[in-house]
């Protein structure tokens, strides 16, 4: 499949992440950032938007990747935050964020590893890209990370931001949440097939046209 078949396979894949984004608060009556968790939006009547939000986040990164390939570590780090993605989708938590469960300690594992590869990878490819300055997805990446790291703080029992451990935990699983819709927007801009120049250079706009005479080429018409 080419190229640009690939990124528009992507963006169709964004666009169902982004519309279970909003469906999935809707349904719940929860916007973000939510009361418990994150988690908590694949609960209930609703859980099939969460689910198709979750796949969305695991192949639009994967179709971008192929539509501008970098380097197969980045691809290695998008199919693992792939399969957390697929985890968290078949597995959802229990209600109430407790957490207890093995269902739900599965679920968490396949979450963890979506919010740390997904936007790894898709920052990681940013980089490799060429096409923004490094600095940008870096600086992202640190955002993520930071993140992560007081989500994981958090989790251990500590109120990072003084309004309670639940609620410190459900703020910075917002932020790793958007930091992946980040990276696939960011992709999403980078990944745009680029108009190839035809052979030998020369604005493909403005083709050259033979003068009649041998080995001679003449200039772009003018109107």
């Amino acid at each position: 499949m080419t190229a640009a078949r690939w990124y528009r396979l992507g963006l169709a894949a964004l666009l169902l992440t982004l519309l279970m984004a909003v469906l999935m608060q809707a349904l719940k009556g929860d916007w973000m950032p939510p009361e418990i968790s994150f988690s908590q939006y694949g609960v209930g009547p609703s859980w099939w938007a969460f689910s198709l939000f979750s796949l969305g986040v695991a192949a639009t990164p994967l179709c971008f990747d192929r539509a501008m390939p970098t380097h197969r570590a980045i691809t290695w780090m998008l199919l693992i935050g792939a399969a957390g993605c697929l985890l968290m989708a078949i597995v959802h938590t229990d209600a109430g964020g407790l957490q207890q469960s093995t269902r739900a300690k599965v679920h968490m594992v396949g979450s963890v590893v979506g919010l740390v590869m997904v936007p790894l990878g898709a920052f990681g490819a940013s980089v490799l890209s060429g096409r923004i300055h490094r600095w940008v997805p870096i600086c992202l990446t640190l955002i993520s990370a930071a993140c992560l790291v007081l989500l994981l703080v958090s989790a251990a029992g500590v109120d990072t931001l003084g309004v309670g451990t639940q609620r410190s935990w459900a703020l910075w699983q917002t932020g790793a949440v958007l930091a992946d819709v980040a990276g696939m927007l960011l992709l999403a801009v980078l990944a745009r097939p680029r108009r190839q120049p035809p052979p030998g250079g020369g604005d493909p706009r403005h083709p050259a046209r033979t003068s009649g005479r041998p080995g001679v080429t003449a200039g772009p018409t003018t109107s």
